[in-house]
């Protein structure tokens, strides 16, 4: 099973997606992972819109989902570009099928999300209001075991990427590295618009 071998045989993990090229098997690895990330979007729900918590997160589940299936393609797409840039050969379709892999990890989140979702009821502390770091401390611990897992998931990512692309997995850290660096623009150039363009009265 890919859910578990992930940890141990990241690389014969990632043959094993690239050669069976499950469409089902795919679609169940998104939905999972929009389970475990559900409970993070919970609080910007809540605080956009006055709804029960699981109301939340249900709608965030559906939006999760939805948002991992389009950005599936679209990261196969954008890793296929750089890849090539940089004097990589893979094709589409194989970074079709390998974007899934730097899920995995991720889904094994999902305790974890849930428990912090369980003790906070989805809300998010605010430090002004409560004068402690207490009830932050689920969101710390949270966050800390999400960021050692997503280091793993960049590690697997950019393996997957030198498998693909023919290149090394240095290369491939490359090729996430350069894309994060366009996300980063593109994000920081949409909310200078709204700013400037969009919030500012005339």
């Amino acid at each position: 099973m890919p859910f578990l071998s992930i940890w141990s045989q990241p690389t014969k993990t990632i043959h094993y997606l690239l050669e069976k090229r499950s469409v089902k098997l795919t679609l169940l690895i998104w939905f999972l992972a929009a389970v475990a990330n559900a409970p993070t979007v919970v609080p910007n729900l809540l605080q956009l819109f006055e709804l029960q918590a699981s109301t939340a997160l249900i709608i965030s589940l559906f939006l999760s989902f939805i948002s991992m299936l389009i950005g599936w393609f679209i990261n196969a797409g954008v890793y296929y570009g750089i890849g090539r840039m940089l004097g990589g050969s893979g094709r589409y379709d194989e970074l079709l099928w390998l974007v899934p892999v730097a899920t995995l990890p991720l889904i094994w989140v999902a305790p974890v999300n849930y428990i912090v979702f369980a003790i906070t009821g989805g809300q998010q502390p605010n430090f002004m209001l409560d004068g402690s770091l207490t009830p932050y401390l689920p969101f710390i611990i949270g966050n800390l075991i999400t960021i050692g897992v997503g280091i793993f998931s960049i590690v697997v990512t950019s393996m997957g990427l030198g498998i693909v692309h023919r290149f090394s997995s240095w290369r491939g850290f490359g090729v996430i590295a350069i894309f994060m660096v366009i996300l980063f623009v593109f994000i920081f150039a949409m909310v200078f618009f709204l700013m400037f363009f969009v919030f500012t009265p005339y």
